[in-house]
């Protein structure tokens, strides 16, 4: 019997005809968008046939993840209550230490940006070593359009030793923002809506610190002063300016 792509109820007609279109143009079945939204695939399924309304952090994420607009595919979410997201309707996920987040969700998160990348790392070498082609991504978003900036430590060989030991393709990159600031101690990974944070304190370093998955959730507090201090961190951070003639040399 051949795998349909959405529904596991072929028999009966899907109260959600929307979302089931949504799925089979964007040829994704019920466990892909429910392997992508951590969730079970038996509440993806009852989305669809049923009348079940997801949660406000699914749904868009849901729809983000199909190409579709979150309140043309299920209109009941705009009938909701209206009230101000609370900091716990950010969290999406929360992880003991940057070791226990899934692998693949670093650069996954990344690709999946339409409009901002924004990278503040304390440690350029992990980032190196969980997206392997982070260049590659970084490059083919900027050219896309996506704005993307990066800050990194101050390095006390110079501004630019950091950046351009572990990534020196990007110094090269066309629209591509490369700063450092000297006051960097955690990780701060943003892609459009989506945060993934460290939260460290005295004595303990980015890599043992809890990191928190978050969500931008219309004028949610938490998100919100992430967001803000990312403004003031870029603000406040040395633009780095590679040699444009040795850059040629290069390039040649």
């Amino acid at each position: 019997m051949p795998v349909l792509p959405v529904g596991s109820h072929p028999s009966r007609l899907a109260a959600n005809e929307r979302l089931r279109g949504a799925m089979v143009a964007a040829n994704v079945t019920i466990e892909a968008l429910a392997d992508h939204l951590g969730i079970d695939p038996k509440s993806v399924d009852r989305w669809l046939n049923s009348d079940r309304t997801p949660h406000a952090r699914n749904a868009e994420a849901a729809a983000k993840f199909l190409g579709a607009d979150a309140y043309h595919l299920w209109p009941k979410l705009g009938e909701r209550r209206r009230s101000t997201p609370t900091a716990q309707d950010e969290v999406v996920a929360c992880y003991p230490m940057r070791s226990t987040v899934p692998y693949g969700l670093w650069r996954s998160t990344l690709a999946g940006a339409t409009r901002v990348i924004d990278l503040a790392v304390s440690n350029l070498l992990f980032l190196a070593d969980t997206v392997w082609d982070l260049p590659t991504l970084l490059a083919d978003k900027s050219a896309a359009g996506v704005r993307v900036r990066i800050v990194a430590p101050e390095n006390p060989a110079g501004p630019v030793t950091g950046l351009g030991d572990v990534f020196p393709s990007l110094l090269s990159v066309p629209g591509l923002r490369l700063s450092t600031h000297p006051g960097l101690r955690a990780d701060m990974m943003r892609a459009d809506d989506d945060l993934l944070v460290t939260t460290p304190f005295d004595g303990l370093t980015p890599a043992l610190a809890p990191v928190l998955h978050l969500r931008r959730l219309g004028s949610a507090p938490m998100v919100g002063g992430y967001l803000a201090t990312l403004d003031h961190l870029y603000a406040t951070a040395t633009p780095t300016r590679p040699v444009a003639s040795h850059l040629r040399a290069v390039a040649a």
